[in-house]
């Protein structure tokens, strides 16, 4: 028989370690959810098999017990199913590694309208999922996130993970990453930089018109590496990568959304 009390774990949201008899644990999603069951359940029997699904809202553990309810029975084998939700706080080490020095910086900006609430969600749910992916790895941790009228400042203890969320936000929008470092101090005679960041997201859509070099552009239509733009005069057709169409000389002229 497997019975749990309390369905609910403290879990550290940078490195998922959890909170088990006073002390945060960290260790594989199978031996954690045991060592959860043990300090927070019963187990009467003697476990064959422990699988765990897990997730950001917590973990489904499926444990096999071979027992008997009573001695006067046969032992046999029973696989319960027991779901754990997290709750999300920071390990005493994660506190220690955010207190250090930022980094880096990941600032995203758009251009030319600002980000509408659709796009301002997909970019969070884009970093929350690649912090989750990442917690083994141990590669720094998101000091603050600074949700700005026309963008975002990420702050990282690591300018590799600055640089990993830049390009994965690249990868899945519209938009041209620059980097730049700005010397900040001296360590055993090495130089320490603070890294930037920017992307810049394309906000244009289908039918909007721009002006280019050519003339009048409008949109055709836009994926996250190229725009396809027609000439309002000539009706030629022109393909602009992303980054070429963000760093010439253009100007936005209106919003005209096909519909």
């Amino acid at each position: 028989m497997v019975v749990l009390r309390e369905k609910r774990a403290l879990k550290c949201k940078y490195c998922g370690a959890l909170f088990i008899r006073g002390k945060w644990v960290r260790g594989k999603p199978a031996e954690l959810f045991t060592k959860f069951l043990s300090d927070k359940g019963e187990i009467r029997g003697v476990i064959e098999k422990v699988e765990v699904e897990e997730n950001e809202e917590g973990m489904i553990g499926r444990i096999t017990v071979r027992g008997s309810p009573h001695e006067l029975m046969e032992p046999r084998v029973v696989t319960y199913e027991v779901a754990v939700e997290y709750i999300y706080d920071i390990c005493i080490s994660c506190r220690e590694m955010l207190s250090r020095k930022e980094a880096a910086i990941v600032q995203i900006r758009s251009t030319p309208w600002p980000l509408d609430d659709l796009i301002k969600k997909k970019i969070l749910n884009i970093i929350e999922q690649e912090i989750f992916k990442l917690k083994e790895k141990k590669i720094g941790f998101i000091s603050n996130i600074k949700q700005l009228k026309n963008g975002f400042d990420i702050y990282t203890t690591s300018a590799n993970l600055a640089r990993h969320l830049a390009y994965v936000l690249h990868n899945q929008l519209p938009s041209h990453v620059i980097e730049t470092a700005k010397v900040v101090g001296v360590k055993d005679g090495r130089k320490i930089y603070f890294m930037t960041y920017s992307v810049r997201i394309l906000t244009c859509k289908p039918g909007d018109v721009i002006k280019t070099r050519e003339g009048e552009m409008q949109i055709i239509n836009i994926n996250n590496k190229y725009i396809n733009l027609q000439d309002i005069n000539t009706k030629k057709y022109m393909k602009l990568t992303i980054s070429e169409l963000l760093s010439s000389d253009i100007i936005f002229i209106r919003q005209q959304h096909f519909t």
